[in-house]
């Protein structure tokens, strides 16, 4: 049913699901009745109006209990759910002079179909696994839908009680492998050719973003046991949602086979080619298993996966642990506690690396200021050096400062002198008599003097030249200053 441009649908929400081995869940859901998905933090009261935005752009299922607004505002664009087996909306009117308050609905994010945390697993139990916490000991190539697995899109349970699939971001990649789809419980849309019809409706769009050229087809290979999880060309798809890569806090990072990024733990690798006889992985986990619930070994906070490496046409079997959390060495000291397990096992040899000690690598600031403090202290250290040996002034002056007590005591004035004082202790007398008392210019000596004499501003420093007009002889001068030295 169509109003406008939004779409009705009934759809049974409330469905049994029973897990099955090789299945992988998508965990993102929209659930109406969580706060977390109303701009005012909770969910509408009684009496509110309830207010969707123009372009919802996804799937949302309406409680099945009695819904009460003063004011429902529809979206242009997306899909409401109704329930099916039953639906009461009341609409109420306002009283006079009071305004019912508005609860808007926030338009549902999309987020990558290739991205590993929105997938989880069943676990033996039959519990879904994933929901809390993620085993980054899994690869990032197994943690999506792999091309033997069923890929499962819940409406409502397990996931959550009325949840719809959040919006699913396909990324215009080329094809989705994988060997099942299902979309709801077991009267739901389900098989390849069923799911790429309701990919190409209105609705699929609602649901499936930028998936016009997407493909979605069967896997190649439908045995677990002899293929690999996601085809080579896979790869660059998942990576790319897992980028950048985080900072391992460790010294030798280990990249397993199937992940995208280096981390910090231990990895066990054996080639199957080499075993002696027929090797059975099944057998294997569960002997591990044993080994890690007998409480022999210390497994606590720390996560492993077993695997098989089938990458390039091999066929090697891969287990790795890694510590929850931050890197404490825990997984190195369990791999070497299994030492002799795997020696027992495999006797024709296998490998182990590991990411050794915790460290904490710089990071772009951090390398800036070692590398200036370094050149700084450098520079400082070839300074003082070349001070001490190759220049001779400076330390015997900076030790004559030092070794000075009253460098540090007195304090620092300038000297004052006054021109025109008598005894003021700085004044020179230039007028030197020649030897013989012998005035070498009689004639104008007296003269000279007398000139001298009167004047009132009288200074330390005489001119003896100052005021005369006469001319002197120089001829003569010359002569008799000559004549003196001879004598």
């Amino acid at each position: 049913m169509a109003i406008g441009g939004i779409v009705l649908v009934v759809l049974k929400v409330l469905a049994t699901f029973l897990p099955t081995d090789g299945t992988k869940v998508w965990l993102p859901t929209v659930d109406i009745t969580q706060g977390v998905n109303w701009e005012a933090g909770h969910f509408p009261s009684s009496g509110d109006a309830i207010v969707f935005p123009t372009k919802l752009n996804g799937l949302i299922a309406l409680p099945p209990s009695l819904l009460s607004v003063s004011q429902l505002v529809l979206p242009q664009n997306g899909a409401l759910l109704l329930p099916e087996d039953s639906f009461i909306l009341s609409l109420v009117s306002q009283q006079a002079g009071k305004t019912s308050s508005r609860s808007v609905f926030k338009t549902p994010h999309r987020t990558p179909y290739y991205l590993g945390r929105n997938w989880a697993t069943y676990d033996d139990s039959g519990k879904l696994d994933g929901a809390a916490r993620i085993n980054e000991a899994v690869p990032h190539m197994e943690r999506v839908p792999c091309q033997y697995e069923t890929a499962l899109f819940p409406v409502g349970p397990p996931v959550s009680r009325i949840g719809t699939p959040q919006p699913i971001d396909v990324q215009y990649h080329e094809s989705i492998e994988v060997g099942n789809m299902k979309i709801g419980a077991d009267d739901g849309i389900e098989g390849i050719g069923s799911f790429q019809s309701f990919l190409n409706t209105e609705l699929g769009q609602y649901l499936f973003y930028n998936a016009d050229d997407t493909i979605v087809r069967e896997g190649k290979c439908s045995n677990a046991e002899k293929c690999p999880c996601q085809e080579e060309h896979q790869r660059d798809a998942i990576c790319s949602n897992e980028l950048p890569c985080p900072l391992p806090h460790c010294l030798s990072p280990v990249q397993p086979a199937g992940h995208c990024c280096p981390m910090c733990g231990s990895v066990f690798r054996m080639d199957i080619a080499k075993f002696r006889g027929t090797f059975e992985l099944q057998a294997f986990i569960d002997k591990l298993r044993r080994k890690l619930t007998s409480g022999e070994l210390d497994d606590s906070a720390i996560d492993y996966h077993v695997g098989v490496d089938r990458s390039g046409g091999g066929n090697v079997v891969q287990v790795v642990f890694v510590d929850r959390g931050e890197y404490g060495e825990k997984s190195l000291h369990l791999m070497d506690s299994l030492r002799p397990f795997f020696e027992k096992q495999f006797t024709t040899g296998y490998q182990i690396l590991h990411a050794g000690q915790p460290h904490v690598p710089l990071d772009g600031g951090q390398v800036f200021g070692f590398v200036f403090l370094t050149l700084l202290a450098t520079t400082v250290f070839f300074s003082m050096f070349y001070v001490y040996y190759y220049d001779e002034t400076l330390v015997p002056r900076l030790r004559a400062v030092i070794r000075t007590q009253g460098f540090f005591t007195t304090p620092f004035v300038f000297a004052r002198f006054d021109p025109h004082g008598e005894a003021d202790g700085i004044s020179v007398n230039v007028n030197f008599q020649p030897e013989g008392g012998v005035d070498p210019v009689p004639e104008h000596r007296s003269s000279i003097e007398t000139d001298m004499l009167t004047v009132a501003e009288a200074c330390s420093f005489d001119n003896p030249m100052y005021g005369s007009t006469s001319k002197v002889d120089t001829g003569k001068e010359a002569y008799q200053e000559v004549e003196l030295r001879v004598k």
